[in-house]
């Protein structure tokens, strides 16, 4: 035989897992691997105030071969079931001839309306590279639970291992996180690292690629999740029930089919909670950032579905809207959907993130610290604190349906005056004095300060513009109805015009005509955002 690759597969049961894919109340489901060497497997589970050995429960095992890119294993998936609510248990896995060491776990007690979970984000870790090491995420998470032993579960949102699609990172982050996920059901969210792989990993990584849908992921968790997403996407996609809260859980791949499936999922709801977890934040705070690849589709689950909270990471800092509904900014829980961008907990830092207008709440995590979420559901308030691993706290917020109040106040922005933005960044400084305007029920921007503001090429001539942005170059002058785009001409909807400060100002429509751009005015907070589907800097080049 072959020989196994370090953490590689044992007949001894290793990668023990807990998970919710049934009723938290009377059910709770278990992973495990093995090198398939030692026969049928199974967990036994009894109370734990039984020690009586007539008091054990076997639970046949759903066993599959599993190939990976380094290992051939057998994959075990079983389902204790018929528990009791409120209760707990201990249990172990494996065969007749190995065993695993005894567990405990607790299920969900009847109705429940005050819990905790805690949340964790981007804890991915690749070094050393051969045996990524876990340790500082295990720390971190095993520091919250020690000051609130009471948690349910841990809900991720995302970027579980760094390349996912290679065994090497999931086996560091099973021996990173163990003593902790074989006792509290472990909720992931898929993100792009964990879409993420190289053809070849060692010696050196060989191949980088992404693909459409979570292979690994969806075929190592096949039975540890809610089989009950889109057909196609199932794993990467679930819901499920705890409390009296719905947690919806959204993979990153095929938004157009998933959206139907969670629009249908979370109006079948009922329950006074709507949670959901999306590893991209829709709102970004990378000031290059976008959504457009997925909200187009995703819009109609989040606003119309109605989440209270969409829980993202893939930022590494941590960030905090007001209630957004349409791209306008409210003040009240009822008036729209919180994002809460979680951080990171694997210490990962990603620098020059950036608060945007539709932030209420922002800390940009560049210490080489690891960040934790407490979140406590009160029967109608929840309450999310953003632990650091040196004690401190990054933000507290409560959102109290009763009240229809989020504390602390924060009341989103009201202007007097139409603001110029670009990717949610106000540009204050280059802007001041030089407002967008509305004329004749269109609106009109500065496209001259605009394009300076972000970066482009801009060349001022007596009523004439030339600017080079995002690879095009256009030419306008004022009272033209025409501009020269790229060398071609560009039929202009309105006639370039002069506004304040003398600036000459080009309509919307015309400005994202030119440059692909898009543009949203929000009309209760009075500013108008542009935005670019790109992610690269605009800045021009310096001869």
């Amino acid at each position: 035989m072959p020989q196994k690759p370090d953490r590689g597969s044992a007949p001894q049961p290793d990668h023990i897992m807990l998970s919710i894919a049934g009723d938290a109340k009377t059910s709770m489901s278990v992973m495990w691997r093995t090198d398939g060497s030692q026969g049928d497997s199974y967990a036994l589970c009894r109370p734990a105030d039984s020690a009586q050995d007539g008091a054990w429960r076997r639970f046949a095992a759903v066993t599959e071969p599993f190939q990976s890119d380094i290992d051939r294993s057998c994959l075990h998936w079983a389902a204790m079931e018929g528990l009791a609510p409120g209760t707990k248990y201990v249990y172990t896995v494996g065969s007749a001839a190995l065993r695993s060491a005894a567990f405990t776990f607790a299920t969900e007690p009847e109705a429940l309306t005050r819990f905790r979970f805690l949340l964790i984000s981007d804890h991915q870790q690749n070094q050393p590279w051969g045996s990524p090491s876990y340790e500082r995420p295990r720390r971190a998470i095993a520091q919250a639970l020690a000051q609130y032993p009471d948690v349910r579960f841990l809900l991720t949102a995302g970027d579980n291992c760094d390349n996912g699609q290679n065994e090497i990172q999931w086996n560091g982050m099973f021996a990173g996180l163990q003593g902790v996920i074989e006792s509290l059901p472990y909720m992931m969210t898929t993100g792009n690292h964990d879409n993420r792989g190289y053809v070849s990993y060692l010696p050196e990584p060989v191949g980088k690629f992404y693909l459409d849908h979570a292979d690994f992921f969806d075929a190592q968790f096949t039975h540890a999740y809610p089989q009950n997403g889109p057909a196609g996407f199932l794993g990467e996609n679930y819901s499920f029930d705890y409390g009296n809260a719905h947690f919806l859980i959204l993979g990153i791949n095929a938004p157009e089919q998933v959206a139907p499936w969670a629009y249908a999922d979370l109006r079948g709801s009922e329950k006074t909670w709507k949670l959901g977890c999306y590893h991209f934040p829709i709102y970004p705070v990378m000031p290059e950032g976008q959504n457009d690849d997925a909200y187009p589709w995703l819009r109609s689950p989040i606003e119309q579905g109605r989440l209270d909270v969409l829980f993202a990471g893939h930022e590494h800092s941590l960030a905090r809207t007001y209630p957004l509904l349409g791209d306008e900014l409210f003040d009240r829980p009822s008036q729209g959907v919180v994002h809460y961008i979680a951080g990171n907990a694997g210490a990962n830092i990603y620098c020059s993130n950036a608060r945007k207008v539709w932030h209420s709440a922002f800390y940009p995590q560049e210490e080489p610290l690891c960040m934790v979420h407490l979140c406590e559901v009160d029967c109608e308030k929840l309450t999310v604190t953003a632990l650091l691993e040196d004690g401190r706290i990054a933000d507290v917020f409560c959102l109290d349906k009763q009240q229809d109040s989020i504390t602390p106040a924060a009341l989103a922005p009201v202007y007097h005056r139409c603001k110029l933005s670009f990717k949610g960044q106000m540009l204050e400084f280059i802007a001041r004095g030089v407002a967008p305007q509305q004329w004749e029920g269109r609106w009109f921007a500065p496209v001259g300060v605009l394009a300076q503001a972000i970066g482009g090429a801009v060349e001022k001539r007596p009523g004439a513009l030339r600017i080079a942005l995002y690879g095009h170059t256009l030419e306008c002058a004022e009272g033209s109805e025409t501009a020269t785009l790229d060398g071609g001409t560009l039929a202009l909807s309105a006639p370039c015009r002069r506004g304040d400060q003398g600036q000459l100002y080009l309509a919307a429509e015309d400005v994202c005509a030119a440059f692909g751009m898009k543009y949203q005015f929000a009309a209760r907070n009075n500013f108008l955002n542009f935005d670019h589907p790109s992610e690269n800097h605009a800045l021009s080049a310096q001869p």
